[in-house]
């Protein structure tokens, strides 16, 4: 009785085991290498504050820029993203958000680059945008919506990640 039992065992482990292979044959869910990259600003929200800001107090926001690819070591080229201002993202995000009052942040109180390049064997760039607080007015809330405005052909830009928030709330 022991020895069918444990010849039992055995070729059921043997079964289980060989229907393991089956799956080699299949084809991908996922094919990676039709894959365009994808080009993002990568925030876990898509609003970046910096609240409680004295006047003559510069800010500094860490702008990141990131894109998708199965391996940064392919990136042989350059990869210039185009930065903007979109003017009405304000009012979207005050109608999205009814008691948030935030007016457009300046153009003289930053300097956004128009081109931002991530550099060959990198998937990432990180550049500071200085924010003079000096022209704000105190007790008003400020809001620059930075959106991705162009990418080389055979990128495309992310759907979610492709803008972000930045909000500074004077004291």
């Amino acid at each position: 009785m022991k020895t069918k039992r444990i010849s039992f065992y055995a070729g059921a482990t043997l079964c289980f085991l060989l229907s393991f292979t089956s799956c080699l044959n299949d084809d991908p869910l996922v094919d990676w290498d039709a894959m365009i990259p994808v080009i993002e600003l990568p925030y876990n929200s898509h609003n970046v504050s910096k609240t409680k800001v004295t006047p003559d107090e510069n800010v500094t926001f860490d702008l990141l820029i990131n894109y998708t690819i199965s391996d940064k070591k392919d990136s042989k080229t350059e990869i210039p993203v185009g930065l903007s201002v979109n003017e009405a993202g304000v009012e979207a995000y005050n109608n999205a958000n009814p008691n948030a009052g935030y007016e457009l942040l300046p153009s003289s109180a930053y300097a956004l680059p128009a081109v931002v390049v991530i550099a060959p064997g990198t998937q990432l760039v990180e550049f500071p945008l200085e924010v003079n607080t000096s022209q704000l007015e105190p007790k008003k809330k400020y809001l620059l919506p930075v959106v991705i405005s162009s990418v080389p052909s055979g990128y495309t830009v992310s759907g979610n990640f492709g803008h972000v928030y930045l909000r500074v709330d004077m004291n």
